[in-house]
């Protein structure tokens, strides 16, 4: 159960990353656009998922904290 926790919320992370930063600003994606495709592929993947519900939110929230310290330890690293 937290091994599929943890690889829910790495994937979320990646995916959020993806959709925030290279999107938009490497590959000139409308941020729009780049929102709904990670929606969509958040909703695509936790909808295929056999977890439960539960599991499935704490990985969300625990993805977007994920995303935040690497942010975090990226500022602090090169700023």
């Amino acid at each position: 159960m937290i091994r599929t926790l943890l690889r829910n919320s790495l994937i979320l992370a990646l995916g959020l990353y993806l959709s925030i930063y290279v999107l938009p600003e490497v590959f000139h994606v409308n941020e729009t656009v780049s929102k709904f495709l990670m929606i969509l592929g958040a909703v695509l993947w936790f909808s295929k998922s056999n977890n439960r519900w539960l599991l499935n939110m704490f990985s969300i929230v625990l993805g977007v904290v994920f995303l935040c310290l690497g942010f975090i330890g990226f500022a602090l690293l090169f700023g």
